[in-house]
């Protein structure tokens, strides 16, 4: 098959020669009268052969559309088109091969039909066979048309979709740096308090510039607020040495954005945070559901907040040296 596809220009050659030829012979054999008998006969061989032809080029010319991929598999015909594209090309010349089949069979007919020595092939001859003519001539051509674009026309190049737009790493994909930052926030307390509601820490509350004024007076905090709350672990009723998690909250359209941070959670406090010797929370994040009871609505409730500050020391050392 594949052998038959690729020798279909070779074999429609012979068919477009009948049309070159034929139209002679059958103009020469219309003269009655003696000696008219070799004309018929040149005429019977042409027709006879551009049959032949014309059969072998359609056969080869379906095995072609189908090793091109220009006709379905199982089709003998390719789907109807219009314009001068190369579907519409390739319909036309396939309309005009298929015409010439029922037109060369007549013209056959009509010219090997029982005729006198004297008499022409006669008008029935004439017309059928120049019709024939026409119609394999105008399918060579449109098939030369087409072999040709094929060729001079680039091969359609795929345009594949851009790709992706690389997605920024996220920032804060391993610690909340923002958080972190608090100390160039606005303090809110000039010192620590403790807060039982925060596991009992000393927590200090750092506000953005916008902010800061809302969370004093207790109102709602508007959208693009950041609180944050560093935290000290108690030791002896005192902020201790080592360092407790950072807590923030984020006002945005859709709510408040809660953040839990501690780098190194110590050994005998991992039971709070599920045995997990490093933690961060944030968003949507499991672990943070008990801080999203109180942090609702944003800011939680101004009557809770701690006023347990560090106690003063008397310091008897400087009465002593005032004596």
């Amino acid at each position: 098959m594949e052998w038959t596809a690729l020798k279909h220009a070779l074999l429609a050659h012979l068919p477009v020669a009948t049309g070159l030829l034929l139209p002679w012979a059958l103009l020469a054999s219309q003269r009655a009268g003696r000696g008219i008998r070799p004309w018929w006969t040149v005429a019977r061989y042409l027709g006879l052969a551009g049959a032949v032809g014309l059969l072998a080029a359609l056969v080869s010319g379906v095995a072609a559309g189908w090793h091109q991929a220009l006709i379905p598999r199982g089709h003998l015909f390719p789907a109807p088109a219009a314009g001068h594209g190369m579907e519409g090309l390739l319909f036309r010349h396939a309309v005009l091969a298929l015409a010439s089949l029922p037109l060369g069979a007549g013209a056959v007919w009509a010219m090997t039909r029982r005729r006198k020595d004297h008499q022409s092939l006669g008008l029935l001859a004439l017309f059928l066979g120049l019709g024939w003519c026409a119609a394999l001539l105008a399918a060579g051509y449109s098939g030369f048309t087409l072999a040709h674009r094929t060729r001079s026309e680039p091969a359609p190049v795929a345009v594949l979709p851009p790709p992706p737009a690389p997605v920024p790493p996220d920032p804060e994909a391993a610690a909340p740096l923002r958080a972190l930052d608090f100390a160039a926030l606005e303090p809110i307390q000039s010192d620590p308090v403790k807060s039982p509601a925060h596991g009992g820490r000393w927590i200090r509350a750092w506000a953005s510039p916008g902010a800061a004024a809302a969370y004093r007076a207790g109102q709602p905090l508007p959208v693009g607020a950041f609180i944050v709350l560093s935290t000290w672990e108690d030791r002896w009723g005192r902020p201790g040495p080592d360092p407790g998690p950072v807590y923030a909250l984020e006002m945005k359209e859709s709510g408040p954005s809660l953040t839990f941070y501690w780098p190194r959670v110590p050994a005998e406090r991992q039971s709070e945070t599920g045995g997990q010797a490093r933690v961060y929370w944030r968003g949507q994040d499991a672990g943070l559901d008990a801080c999203r009871t109180c942090h609702a609505a944003g800011m939680a409730d101004p009557a809770q907040r701690s006023r347990w500050r560090v106690p003063k020391l008397k310091i008897e050392a400087t009465e002593s040296l005032g004596r």
